[in-house]
């Protein structure tokens, strides 16, 4: 019995410490998004989303394109955080968690807090994780290009844009 309290203690300490290390690797790819640090942020990026885009350079690329096209229309990327992580689940050989994510953007109008959920991914126990923005699409339609996604995972829908006083 004192085995088994053991092993309930170590797997709940496990799981807190890939929570946490979920936070804090979003935390630092939030960051360098912000600093359009594309090199360091792409190091977060799901590798097969790397691949289908077609490579580091090419999604470098796409990323300094949207960054350019926001600030044409006059929108500013302020900030990223995070919330906490939904429960960690063993898919093969991945953990994958949901994570909110909060951003705030300087538009011409005036402030705005845009509210999504990504995905995080780790294929070494946890010990760092790689991100997956759904943007906007289902957990069904991303599963045609990444199958390995856990049908278990929920992503809650996207609340609409707000804008801050």
């Amino acid at each position: 019995m004192k085995w088994l309290f053991l092993l309930m203690g170590f797997a709940l300490s496990f799981t807190g410490f890939s929570q946490n290390t979920i936070v804090s690797d979003a935390q630092k790819m939030g960051a360098y998004f912000v600093a359009a640090d594309w090199e360091h942020y792409i190091d977060y990026s799901y590798p097969k989303i790397v691949k289908n885009l077609g490579g580091r350079e090419k999604m470098k690329a796409s990323l300094q394109q949207q960054m350019q096209d926001l600030s044409v229309k006059g929108i500013q990327l302020l900030s990223i955080s995070f919330g906490e992580p939904s429960v960690i689940l063993k898919e093969k050989r991945e953990l994958q968690a949901t994570l909110p994510q909060e951003i705030i953007y300087q538009t011409t109008q005036g402030k705005v807090q845009s509210r999504t959920t990504i995905i995080a991914v780790s294929t070494n126990e946890g010990a760092s994780w790689y991100f997956i923005d759904p943007g906007g699409r289902s957990l069904e339609s991303l599963r045609i290009s990444l199958p390995n996604i856990s049908k278990k995972l929920v992503l809650p829908p996207t609340p609409p844009v707000t804008k801050l006083h």
